[in-house]
């Protein structure tokens, strides 16, 4: 009679150890955490499937500066901001700013990524049109001057729109002193 108590009570111990395993891995798998991001996802489809800033009243917009240092895929262009163009962005007067997203910057290797970074301020500002050129605007222009006096070249081919050789990827991103236009590539 001992040896069937013990059975029974060993039999109801293993119950309750595999009845605690299993809700312990049923949480886990139920768990409402995000996956980690993959870190070779494409930052284009990603921008694509943004709300979009426009969709906010404008008082709750993020300025420029603000969405560049907190949107994911711009955090490489992002770095490139020192302390006068953030302060400017973070201002009230209105701007463009072409930027190469993530992907882009990447695509350029370590040593090209190294050399903008040493010019600071002039790659910054290579990226940057004085006003609100959003893709109505675009379309009709031919040439555009960024705030370190290069003139770049805008081309229409069917939907697409090239702002030198980079392709616009996501366009209007408006935020509440200008517009975001997302390029596959870098204003030189």
């Amino acid at each position: 009679m001992l040896l069937f108590a013990f059975c029974i009570k060993k039999s109801y111990m293993y119950n309750k150890i595999f009845l605690f395993v299993s809700l312990y891995f049923l949480l886990i798998a139920c768990s409402s955490e995000e996956a980690p991001k993959d870190k070779n996802q494409d930052s284009t489809a990603v921008l694509q499937k943004q709300k979009p800033i426009a969709d906010l009243k404008s008082a709750d917009a993020p300025n420029l500066r603000d969405f560049l240092n907190t949107n994911d895929n711009f955090s490489l262009f992002a770095s490139y901001l020192n302390t006068t163009l953030s302060d400017m962005l973070g201002g009230e007067e209105s701007y463009t700013i072409f930027v190469p997203t993530n992907k882009a910057l990447e695509g350029l290797g370590e040593a090209k990524m190294t050399k903008f970074l040493q010019q600071g301020a002039k790659f910054v500002k290579g990226h940057i049109v004085k006003g609100k050129f959003d893709i109505a605007k675009l379309k009709q222009s031919q040439e555009i001057s960024t705030l370190n006096g290069n003139k770049i070249k805008v081309t229409v081919e069917g939907d697409n729109i090239n702002i030198g050789k980079a392709k616009i990827v996501a366009a209007d991103i408006n935020a509440k002193n200008g517009v975001i236009q997302a390029i596959d590539g870098i204003l030189e």
